[in-house]
């Protein structure tokens, strides 16, 4: 039997553990920022390869994550999100405008129904309303934003590594449907807050990881040019 490929380092403390060619054809890119106080698992994959991903996980940041950041509900950034809880026994977080979904396993809003799959649901830990953060040390924290359009409670993330700015934006690319509760106008206003970060390391929910702030920004501004009213 192959030997599962390891995490792939992104930056200091910060890696991808689930992804179309780590886990499973159907996971988004899943990645873990670990930190002395709190290690934070973004997303969770479509739900079959949750076991994968928290292996993987677990090896990054030597213990399982203490915290699930889910990004949005739908199921490739979600569905494993019952079954690591009940692993690990970590806090799920996301934003208000998504937490529903989760909570009543709408197959849906979530987008189950088009990977033929169900979403078990599974209740929040802490539901944002707005913007919040996670303390990864006493100097530093994963900061989250609210960047609502691609889904109305859509997050994207932030922290620091290594005097790299990486910004975790799930999704950057849409698509967008009435199902999800998209809105473009929203969309452009969360991807213009984006760009005002100036990171220097975008890691992508499909598209994969982009270097440095030039390439970050090139990639934003290809999706606003590409939705433009």
């Amino acid at each position: 039997m192959n030997e599962a490929p390891p995490p792939r380092k992104i930056a200091s403390g910060v890696f991808m553990v689930g992804g179309p060619d780590l886990t499973d054809p159907r996971d988004c890119l899943c990645y873990l920022v670990a930190g002395p106080q709190a290690r934070v698992l973004i997303d969770c994959g479509a739900g079959p390869s949750a076991a994968a991903i928290l292996e993987l996980a677990v090896k990054a940041g030597s213990r399982p994550p203490s915290h699930l950041l889910l990004t949005h509900a739908h199921i490739d950034h979600a569905g494993g999100a019952a079954e690591i809880r009940r692993r690990t026994g970590c806090r799920i977080v996301m934003h208000a405008g998504d937490a529903d979904v989760l909570a009543s396993g709408d197959r849906r809003r979530s987008a189950a129904d088009w990977y033929a799959l169900g979403l078990e649901s599974a209740a929040p830990d802490q539901i944002l309303e707005g913007d919040g953060a996670i303390a990864l040390s006493p100097q530093e924290d994963l900061t989250i934003l609210h960047t609502p359009g691609h889904t109305p409670g859509s997050l994207a993330a932030w922290c620091l590594a290594g005097g790299q700015k990486v910004l975790f934006g799930q999704d950057v690319h849409g698509p967008f449907a009435p199902a999800f509760g998209s809105d473009l106008e929203q969309w452009r206003a969360s991807m213009r807050r984006l760009l005002e970060l100036k990171a220097d390391v975008l890691a992508e929910g499909h598209f994969g990881v982009f270097r440095p702030q030039n390439e970050v920004t090139a990639f934003i501004e290809e999706q606003l040019a590409a939705h433009r009213d």
